[in-house]
């Protein structure tokens, strides 16, 4: 029997980034393998990348729309070549995932920023937009890293990833790990209605649940596998790329009303669907 729970990392990945992002990431990786550029390089540098097209953005002109529009699409790339240039170096570490996600944070943030500066008029639409393309990437974050989890190895991968950082903790306290760890907390509150504090997971050993067979795992990706496609178009990197879109062509500032609305529906939507079929399994 073939291992069809296997497709559900290809299925929840977002279409900008498999047919535009990564292809284009894959170019300069092949470039990059064989220099000494470090991951944690490409990480810092789309930071300063992102920060350039927020800049851009806050002046609203024709030629810096275009200009930030440019940036933001350069970001989106460069958040994907760190991922794929620690994989092609053997490079891939817990804590260099850790830099990059919060990084993307950091970026985005100065993107939206720059667009509220630019567009004062429009500011209480965009602040609506930037809450909702955070809470998509903390829903997508939480998808990719309980159901693929699930699916692939038949463990629940946030229980064990919050458990995993919890030993960390013990071992050696950091402000990136905490930090983590709430963000980690948040999600759980959001999608299952629990939360705990560090102190408390510290004090007690919880019972993880014992891992999936194959043919149970083969029956949940076919339980969820239309949920998986309906994630895949909730991701983060999604509604970057149509601002950037609409900047470069000068129709951002039309379209922000009904980009929010459509954003707001389409998540609402994914998360009744998610809801439904995940108390099939």
């Amino acid at each position: 029997m073939s291992d069809t729970s296997g497709r559900a990392p290809i299925d929840l990945v977002e279409p900008v980034n498999r047919y535009i992002q990564d292809p284009i990431a894959k170019q300069i990786v092949a470039f990059l393998k064989d220099t000494p550029v470090t991951p944690n390089q490409v990480t810092y540098f789309s930071v300063l990348v992102g920060f350039a097209s927020g800049y851009a953005f806050s002046f609203a002109s024709p030629a810096s729309m275009i200009l930030g529009g440019i940036l933001l699409e350069v970001t989106l790339v460069l958040d994907c070549v760190d991922g794929q240039l620690a994989r092609a170096k053997g490079m891939a570490s817990e804590w260099g995932r850790l830099i990059d996600g919060i990084a993307g944070y950091f970026a985005y943030l100065a993107v939206m920023v720059g667009l509220i500066k630019g567009f004062p008029e429009h500011g209480q639409v965009l602040k609506i937009i930037a809450g909702l393309i955070i809470v998509r990437a903390i829903s997508y974050d939480y998808c990719k890293q309980s159901l693929v989890t699930l699916l692939l190895h038949g463990y629940d991968g946030m229980e064990r990833e919050i458990q995993n950082t919890r030993q960390k903790l013990r071992t050696k306290m950091s402000g990136v790990l905490v930090l983590y760890f709430y963000y980690m907390q948040a999600q759980q509150l959001f999608f299952r209605g629990q939360w705990s504090f560090l102190r408390l997971v510290e004090a007690r050993d919880q019972d993880l649940q014992l891992d999936l067979t194959f043919e149970q795992r083969q029956a949940c990706y076919e339980k969820i596998k239309i949920l998986l496609l309906l994630w895949r178009w909730n991701g983060l990197d999604l509604p970057l790329f149509l601002l950037a879109l609409f900047a470069v062509l000068g129709i951002l500032s039309t379209s922000l009303v009904s980009f929010a609305w459509v954003m707001a529906v389409q998540y609402f939507l994914t998360l009744m669907a998610h809801h439904y079929f995940v108390r099939r399994i």
